[in-house]
């Protein structure tokens, strides 16, 4: 008569050290947050109990919309021409370039700059007196203006493009190189064009990598606040001045974490569910 063996679920002990980490980096901080958010701040370290206080105050700001209206528009905009440069790039790279190594490894270079250096940089090319890009327009009679929103906008948008874009191609790329050969050989034996092969073929199959490098830029962009500070400093005014740049300076230079925290709650409501919609679109596609 054979012992019949029990199932063990010891295998739960195998994710304590991910549960751990993420209740100490991420569970623990945020709690903090939230207790902070319905809180009255002195000196930084004495708290009173002040209720939905914060949470009304920030509801009924027009600053905190305004800033979050900027932070949406600043992602919508960059978010927009990344990833129709980085599909297009990367669709040049998988069916034209013998070698498509070398222009993978020459793209990734603006991704090795830290943030602080890229808006550094960005801030002295475009000076009209010292910068390449300043100098250039200069003499085509366009100086730059960082007094202007026009040209403030432009410069930070065009600074994430250059900075980020190469994220996407390098992902869309190895979307591509996912993509059966079949696929592409029935589509010739059809005598599909070029737009039918990507509409039908290329583009269903790049919806995963889409998806994440979407949720992964989206994150990053809304959280964008080295760059444009170098840059512009937020202005001219508060014309780039996101919703980072705003909570960063609740915190740190007004020493109100009260407000802060509600900041940082109300701001994680808005993201969670958009984050949430695209986890939920990649898991529902079986492209």
């Amino acid at each position: 008569m054979g012992v019949r063996v029990r199932d063990w679920n010891g295998a739960w002990f195998l994710v304590l050290p991910a549960f751990a980490i993420l209740a100490t980096f991420g569970v623990a901080p945020l709690m903090t947050t939230l207790n902070y958010s319905f809180q009255d701040s002195f000196s930084g370290d004495q708290f009173i109990w002040s209720g939905v206080r914060w949470y009304r105050s920030i509801l009924h700001s027009a600053e905190f919309w305004g800033s979050l209206g900027r932070s949406f528009l600043f992602s919508g905009i960059t978010l927009t021409i990344e990833f129709a440069l980085g599909i297009f790039v990367a669709r040049k790279l998988y069916h034209v370039q013998r070698r498509p190594e070398l222009f993978v490894a020459l793209f990734s270079l603006p991704l090795l700059a830290p943030w602080i250096v890229v808006g550094f940089l960005w801030r002295h090319m475009m000076s009209a007196e010292a910068g390449l890009i300043g100098n250039a327009l200069s003499a085509l009679h366009m100086p730059p203006d960082m007094d202007s929103v026009t040209w403030a906008w432009a410069t930070i948008i065009v600074m994430d493009v250059w900075h980020w874009t190469s994220l996407v191609v390098i992902l869309c790329y190895a979307g591509y190189l996912s993509i059966p050969k079949a696929h592409f050989q029935a589509a010739q034996i059809d005598a599909a064009g070029p737009m039918a092969v990507f509409r039908y073929v290329e583009l269903p199959k790049l919806r995963h990598v889409l998806i994440i490098a979407g949720l992964l830029r989206l994150a990053d962009s809304l959280m964008i606040y080295t760059e444009p500070f170098m840059v512009t400093r937020g202005g001219p005014h508060v014309a780039t001045t996101f919703i980072s740049q705003d909570l960063i300076q609740t915190a740190m230079q007004e020493f109100n974490l009260g407000e802060a925290g509600a900041i940082s709650v109300v701001y994680l409501l808005i993201i969670a569910p958009i984050a949430w919609l695209l986890f939920k679109a990649m898991r529902s596609t079986n492209g």
